[in-house]
């Protein structure tokens, strides 16, 4: 049931021309865990923290769309209520990869026909002399976005190490072909939250645990540096001045923009948000550059900010951390399948906390969805463990 949504959004988000197909995976999924509900007779879910801090999102969501309800803001606010379904599905339907194998082999073989594609020459956008591959996706983040879930979901369900190396591999190249250069380090970041995670190297926070850490990111960052960009026809990096406009082609300028419209605001917007497309708003005009005027935030953390405020900024941000403070009980009870599902949420977390630094990714339910579907799992499976602990204290106490 796992693999066959994970699948059937990784189909949706390909054909992306085609919203009815997003559109009908979200009442798929809904149905399904309905479906659940009723056959399985699970009525009865117990409410947590968590789940109750997904509906304070949402009301700060609902604070959000009533300042400017234009189209553009309706669209974005049924994508957070699209999240928040696929969260309580993962929070009902049965926590079980039963064909978890099968799933890798699928995301294997969607990265070797991407792959296949990319080698034909087609699916390439090109501005100036710098070419990147979208592979048929809207956009080359969207490419790359893809290459790493699919590389993440190889990692944490398949065990042939020649298979392991092929996904790497082929992972690395789609991520240089597409040009999204701050998703580079995190083909080698991944691989390794998939290995060390589940032997429990990364679920405490130690002095072991922030080295290892550091190491992932300076290994990933220096091999990031050594690349000369613009020698494989890809945009350059100067390293001397990272924040600088050409850089980030012209984030810094953005996120400018968007900082200073939010010093700008009252007190009321500070805290509660602008509305869904304050961000458009902020850059429309602050420059002469039509080239700049009306763009997104390219930053999920500003996004948030200027959109939601820092009220609604906390919620998410305290929705993150409970959700993924269960992470460390789920790894301790040893259990193959639950950190199955740990490791590929926790990945997916990393995904969305890397990339969220030049793209508004909080929005884009290519990542939001499988990343909430999965915190929905592993909630379910945390009180699942939890319970089980306490029939046994329970059934130990009966016997004293």
């Amino acid at each position: 049931m796992i693999e066959l949504i994970v699948v059937g959004r990784i189909i949706s988000d390909y054909l992306w021309d085609y919203k009815v197909l997003s559109i009908a995976h979200s009442i798929f999924s809904a149905l399904l865990a309905v479906f659940v509900l009723v056959s399985l007779k699970r009525s009865s879910i117990k409410i947590c923290n968590t789940d109750r801090l997904f509906i304070l999102f949402l009301i700060f969501a609902i604070i959000s769309l009533s300042k400017n309800l234009s189209e553009d803001s309706m669209v974005i606010f049924l994508k957070i209520t699209t999240y928040l379904s696929l969260y309580f599905v993962g929070r009902i339907i049965p926590p079980y990869m039963a064909k978890a194998k099968v799933l890798g082999v699928c995301a294997l073989a969607f990265s070797i026909g991407l792959t296949v594609y990319a080698l034909t020459g087609k699916g390439y956008e090109t501005r100036g002399i710098v070419s990147a591959f979208t592979g048929g996706y809207f956009f080359k983040t969207d490419l790359a976005i893809s290459a790493l879930i699919l590389l993440t979901l190889t990692f944490t369900t398949l065990t042939n190490k020649p298979l392991l190396v092929l996904s790497l591999l082929l992972s690395a190249f789609l991520t240089f072909k597409s040009n999204a250069r701050i998703a580079l380090p995190l083909v080698i970041i991944l691989p390794m939250i998939a290995i060390m995670l589940p032997r429990g190297k990364l679920t405490k926070i130690s002095l072991k645990t922030i080295t290892l850490t550091l190491s992932f990111i300076t290994i990933g960052m220096g091999l990031f540096t050594l690349i000369d960009f613009q020698s494989l026809g890809m945009l350059g990096f100067d390293f001397s001045d990272p924040y600088s406009a050409s850089n980030t082609q012209g984030r810094s300028v953005i996120w400018g923009a968007i900082f200073q419209s939010y010093l700008d605001a009252n007190i009321i917007d500070k805290l509660t948000g602008m509305g869904f497309d304050a961000d458009t708003t902020a850059t429309a005009g602050f420059t002469g550059s039509e080239n700049i005027e009306g763009l997104r935030a390219h930053n999920s953390y500003l996004y948030l900010l200027i959109c939601m405020g820092i009220l609604g900024s906390l919620s998410f941000y305290t929705l993150i951390y409970s959700a993924f403070s269960k992470i460390h009980f789920i790894i301790t009870q040893k259990n193959k399948n639950s950190i199955r599902i740990a490791t590929i949420s926790s990945s997916l977390l990393v995904l969305f906390v890397w990339l969220s630094m030049t793209t508004e990714i909080v929005i884009r339910p290519q990542l939001m969805v499988p990343l909430f579907f999965f915190t929905g799992l592993h909630v379910q499976l945390y009180l699942k463990h939890k319970n089980i602990q306490k029939e046994k204290r329970d059934a130990l106490n009966s016997w004293t």
